[in-house]
């Protein structure tokens, strides 16, 4: 009895002092600062008009979700134009390719018309979403520009005859006029994309300069969006101990207030000061909360 007794003692030892090992020996805290988050400037990015901002200070938004665009009437006058145009083409291509006899004709204006009739529909659901800053503007003008093309295709169509089938170089002809079509749409939606801003974290708007319908010059402030999802903390260190850290090193954000850890990775060092990012998706940390970065 006496001896299994002193065997239990032996073996609680043993946990006792291994268990203080493992403490010893974890990763200590590389230091410790507040929380922040970034808040962004969204400024105008070219003189105009604002359109679209339905946002007001308070509001959440999302990531990439659509905040404003500048007008720019004659650039879209140009999309659609060029829209149309390539629509026309590659109509008239199609007539060159297989010819058409009465019936073929007949199919062609019903199938255009029913590609029509969609594309109207199209543009009447986008052109209410972006009334609600649902959607950016591209997508609304990209669903006009369809309903243009979808015009004018059938028109091409009740306006064909019966056509002789083209010869292989007149139809290569028309084709390098639509590839030359095509490049210079979707050149202008590049250009309307620089127009257009969306917001670059999910957070919340905590300034709002200019309302709908205001004309802006290029890079005035807008709007102000503070981040919710990803927070910095910087943390004073040794030279020495900078010295064995590297940028995108990943680190653990201990906030014992609430008892949490979080991820995040090493995102500036500037001397004795490091500059951490820190995964705040779950949105429980705030503002000038106190956390300790440990290395992974």
């Amino acid at each position: 009895m006496m001896k299994k007794l002193t065997l239990i003692i032996l073996a609680i030892l043993i946990l006792a002092l291994t268990a203080c090992k493992s403490n010893s020996s974890s990763t200590p805290a590389l230091g410790s600062g507040s929380v922040y988050f970034p808040v962004y400037q969204i400024t105008a990015p070219a003189d105009g008009k604002i359109l679209g901002l339905i946002l007001e200070k308070g509001d959440r938004i999302g990531q990439e979700q659509p905040l404003f665009a500048v007008d720019d009437q004659q650039l879209a006058a140009e999309i659609k134009e060029a829209a149309t145009d390539a629509a026309r083409t590659e109509a008239e291509i199609k007539a060159m390719q297989n010819g058409q006899n009465r019936a073929d004709n007949t199919a062609a204006i019903a199938a255009a018309q029913q590609q029509y009739e969609q594309a109207a529909a199209q543009e009447a659901k986008m052109a209410s979403l972006y009334k609600q800053g649902a959607i950016a503007r591209r997508q609304y003008e990209a669903a006009s520009a369809a309903k243009a093309a979808a015009q004018a295709a059938l028109s091409t169509a009740q306006s064909a005859g019966q056509p002789v089938k083209a010869s292989p170089e007149t139809i290569a002809e028309k084709q390098k006029l639509l590839e030359e079509q095509q490049q210079k749409y979707h050149a202008l939606l590049q250009k309307q994309l620089a127009l257009e801003e969306e917001s670059p974290c999910t957070g919340i708007v905590t300034e709002k300069h200019l309302n709908a319908g205001d004309t802006a010059a290029a890079g005035q402030e807008v709007l102000a969006i503070r981040d919710l999802e990803n927070c910095s903390a910087v943390i004073k260190i040794s030279a020495q101990a900078a010295q064995n850290l590297k940028i995108g090193q990943s680190i653990t954000a201990r906030a014992d207030s609430i008892n949490k850890n979080f991820n995040g990775s090493i995102a500036k060092i500037e001397g004795t000061d490091v500059t951490v990012n820190i995964d705040n998706t779950s949105l429980d940390l705030k503002e000038g909360m106190e956390i300790s970065i440990t290395v992974n």
